[in-house]
């Protein structure tokens, strides 16, 4: 980073920050939909880029390959937009190219169709980040958008969110920042805001937003940030102890955020990731995947995502399990195989097991004797009627016995009732012995 410029400008003014305070700093940027806030984070990318220095994007809305119109990103996903498509096992491979290769990555999860997948693959790759740091010490920057729904003030964080907030705390040492973007500052974790040295403060309204500001910056800010005008923002910077109203440049490249309207969008031609990358990536991550990972496709419509595709296109997997051979106590073999699984035919295996059993004896198998079968339908047959008479008895006799309880407390209550009770309680066991000895012969019997 010999060449790297001291500042970066961002205003048309000249507004500009050291290099190195947002590259190995924790910055947060905050302002309602419509104010600039997106501008403002694209325009430090765009100089960061241009002072080629190495980044990654946190991409949840799918808008920020805009830059390629302009800049040579390794653009990854989970669909077919991506230069590369990944899933949470290829972190060690997207940061390896990120920090050893100082190629800048777009982690665009916005087309994974089940939102933990991208989570996870946040986690891991940041994760993967901070442990190479502690030896690389190359200072680089994590731009993360929607920052409530990885560090929220409220519900609790996941693992994703610690690492987030192990970063901001302890990142800055081994060169690693941090910079956070949220619609709304009040969902946003105090634990992350508070550890910030430089923050952007574009036009909030609703009051829990403007109570944060006036807790930051003093009641006259959280007035002032009601009526900043777009791509307007109140800047407040640690290293030199300022806070001042700065208006951002427009970003140069393609605005792939921008509202669609009823014009038909020009989209402009992107740079191109160098394809001896590609292909040393996509060997790489080929190279990693064990059996473990076959069959952990996408959501996304069924795309074996063990293989990473530079063309965007499918490619046909082919994994065949193995079998355990297993030993019963009685000296027989078991031999449990599953059927193979073929990406290329679409086929798949029933999930049943083919078990084949030799007798020592070297009789029949009791898979194929007629007479095994018939005393397996029998005993079947007679477990299912004592089950059935069981139920029936112990039916009968909570019944009777609540009955008989409710007569007895009623008769007894006289001389002559009880005199009744006494009377009839021999007729009564007799009857239930007899419906026992009943029941018990007709169990021999069958």
């Amino acid at each position: 980073m010999a060449d790297t410029p001291d500042a970066i400008t961002l205003s048309e003014d000249g507004f500009s920050m050291p290099t190195l305070e947002v590259l190995t700093g924790r910055g947060f940027i905050t302002g309602k939909s419509g104010s600039g806030k997106s501008n403002t984070v694209s325009v430090v990318a765009e100089e960061l880029l241009a002072a080629e220095v190495p980044l990654l994007i946190v991409d949840t809305d799918g808008e920020y390959y805009g830059l390629k119109e302009e800049f040579e990103l390794l653009h990854v996903g989970g669909d077919d937009h991506c230069d590369l498509q990944v899933h949470p096992g290829h972190a060690e491979q997207i940061a390896a190219v990120a920090l050893d290769r100082q190629m800048p990555v777009i982690l665009d999860v916005s087309g994974y169709r089940d939102p933990d997948e991208g989570r996870e693959l946040v986690g891991e790759v940041v994760e993967e980040l901070f442990v190479r740091e502690k030896t690389a010490k190359t200072p680089f920057l994590v731009i993360v958008e929607e920052a409530h729904e990885f560090v929220p003030e409220q519900g609790g964080r996941d693992e994703v969110g610690e690492t987030l907030i192990r970063v901001a705390k302890r990142g800055r040492k081994r060169g690693l920042g941090v910079c956070a973007l949220s619609q709304r500052p009040a969902s946003v974790s105090k634990d992350y805001i508070t550890q910030c040295d430089w923050l952007v403060w574009h036009r909030l309204t609703w009051e829990n937003d403007t109570k944060v500001v006036g807790r930051i910056l003093g009641d006259d800010a959280a007035e002032d940030v009601e009526d900043l005008d777009d791509g307007e923002a109140i800047v407040m910077t640690d290293w030199d102890d300022r806070v001042q109203r700065v208006t951002f440049r427009r970003k140069r490249t393609f605005d792939a955020g921008a509202t669609p309207d009823l014009d038909s969008v020009d989209r402009p031609d992107l740079k191109s990731v160098d394809g001896d990358l590609l292909a040393e990536l996509q060997s790489a991550v080929d190279a990693d995947v064990t059996g473990d990972d076959v069959g952990d496709g996408p959501a996304d419509g069924g795309k074996s995502t063990d293989e990473i595709d530079p063309n965007g296109t499918d490619g046909s997997t082919e994994d065949e399990s193995s079998g355990d051979d297993v030993a019963d106590a009685d000296g027989t073999t078991t031999a449990n195989a599953t059927a193979s699984n073929t990406g290329s035919t679409g086929g798949r295996a029933s999930g049943a097991a083919a078990t084949t059993t030799a007798a020592s004896d070297g009789g029949a198998e009791p898979a194929t004797d007629p007479a095994w079968e018939a005393a397996q339908f029998l005993t079947y047959l007679t477990g299912a009627i004592v089950g059935v008479a069981g139920r029936g008895v112990g039916f009968l006799a909570r019944s009777g016995g609540r009955a008989l309880t409710w007569t007895a407390d009623r008769l007894s209550d006289t001389p002559r009732g009880r005199r009744r009770v006494e009377a009839l309680l021999p007729k009564v066991l007799l009857v239930a012995l007899g419906l026992l000895v009943g029941l018990a012969v007709g169990l021999l019997v069958v």
